[in-house]
């Protein structure tokens, strides 16, 4: 059984999710400015008010997230119920052969497994994300003591250490987007889809293992940039957002 070609459940659901990250971002990043320190010496991670503003936005998104993924799923649900289960896939036949090259790209039953798997990967990845990102702040609140310690670490190593390991914060998120697109690429037999993943995911190790950071001045205030953070945060708002009209544009029924 197909859905009509003019009905976007999944590709719309992508979009609506990052209209959710780019807001998060921006909120984030008004937050920086709002809540700005005296020093820069320590990563605004380890300012308490920032980061709990950060947590509550991160349960923020969580809950939407699923709110956009019921409704989608309820709203796709409800066009399969208007046929019999046990008549679908005889209808589907019949459309096939009515419709020809006016039927929806996949069947409805298709539709409904990458809305479950992308339900999973935005819900699940950002909840583990959320559990990696105290075990690093942890992590950095003990190179910080160190440091403090004279235990013989320079600023410059930590600057290092703080690069390399930011990467790990990342890796779980930007892997489970990737294995979205590439399972929605198999899904459809879009080799461009596949090879956009390659792409990105070639940039972030290449940027974890080689690029060093950053620092630029912006406001008056020293700000480090780290490349996988760059690369993640632009793939999971950006990236999104191409993806989710490159699906409406070229396929119907998505």
């Amino acid at each position: 059984m197909y859905i009509s070609v003019e009905k976007h459940i999944l590709s719309s659901s992508i979009l609506k999710v990052a209209v959710v990250k780019i807001v998060a971002a921006f909120c984030e990043g008004l937050l920086r400015i709002i809540l700005q320190k005296t020093s820069s010496a320590t990563p605004d991670m380890l300012d308490i008010y920032l980061w709990r503003s950060q947590l509550v936005i991160s349960a923020l998104q969580i809950i939407l997230v699923a709110v956009i993924f019921y409704f989608s799923w309820q709203k796709l649900n409800h066009y399969m119920k208007l046929v019999p289960k046990e008549d679908q896939q005889g209808f589907g036949e019949l459309q096939k052969e009515y419709l020809k090259d006016k039927i929806a790209s996949l069947s409805v039953s298709s539709v409904n497994r990458l809305l479950q798997l992308w339900a999973v990967i935005f819900i699940g990845a950002e909840l583990i994300y959320g559990f990696t990102s105290i075990m690093y702040r942890r992590f950095i609140a003990m190179l910080m003591d160190a440091l403090s310690a004279n235990s013989g670490m320079s600023d410059g190593t930590f600057v290092m250490l703080y690069n390399m390991t930011h990467g790990f914060k990342y890796m779980e998120i930007l892997a489970a987007i990737l294995l979205g697109v590439v399972m929605t690429g198999i899904f459809l037999n879009d080799k461009y889809l596949k090879i956009s993943s390659l792409v990105i995911l070639l940039l972030f190790l290449l940027s974890f293992g080689v690029l060093q950071m950053q620092t630029v001045y912006l406001m008056g205030r020293e700000i480090g940039i780290v490349w996988t953070s760059l690369i993640y945060h632009v793939t999971e708002t950006l990236g999104l957002v191409i993806l989710s009209l490159y699906l409406t544009k070229a396929y119907k029924g998505l």
